[in-house]
């Protein structure tokens, strides 16, 4: 009797073992690929893709961290991932006048966790190309009604 349950228990132990392998084999890969966030004005641009293997809506938190990449963390967000679209972003417009911000998107039904990605907000409105007009450009000539120059 006790040579069965020995080939029952190793039998089981066996079992147990291998169905975790052919689970995390079968595996394609992270769900969320090319996590990133990029400083805007007074604000941070997080994008993302979404792999091709997604078969039904997850919820994705979007975090964000004041102090360093360790934490402590807060949620801003919740994102769902629906099937058949592959691209995401946030705009995190509640920045402060900390001068680094560290984002983590975490799936909540699986606890997949992308990140930490860094992004310092630009406080001052972005260069333009804009020159003012000269004096003797041909646009500030005003011409009245009758078409005499003024």
């Amino acid at each position: 009797m006790s040579r069965y349950a020995v080939v029952f228990f190793a039998l089981s132990l066996f079992i147990t073992l291998l169905v975790p392998q052919a689970a995390m084999s079968q595996e394609t890969g992270p769900t969320i690929v090319d996590f990133s966030a990029r400083p805007l004005y007074r604000a941070a641009k997080l994008t993302w893709k979404v792999s091709d293997n997604l078969k039904k809506e997850l919820s994705v938190q979007i975090l964000r961290a004041e102090t360093s990449k360790e934490g402590p963390y807060k949620e801003l967000d919740v994102i769902t991932l629906v099937p058949g679209k592959d691209s995401y972003e946030y705009i995190d417009r509640s920045m402060g006048t900390e001068s680094r911000y560290y984002y983590k998107a975490v799936i909540k039904e699986t606890g997949e966790s992308f990140g930490p990605d860094e992004a310092r907000p630009l406080f001052s409105p972005p260069a333009t190309q804009f020159q003012p007009p000269k004096q003797d450009d041909p646009l500030l000539v005003l011409r009245n009604v009758n078409g005499q120059r003024n």
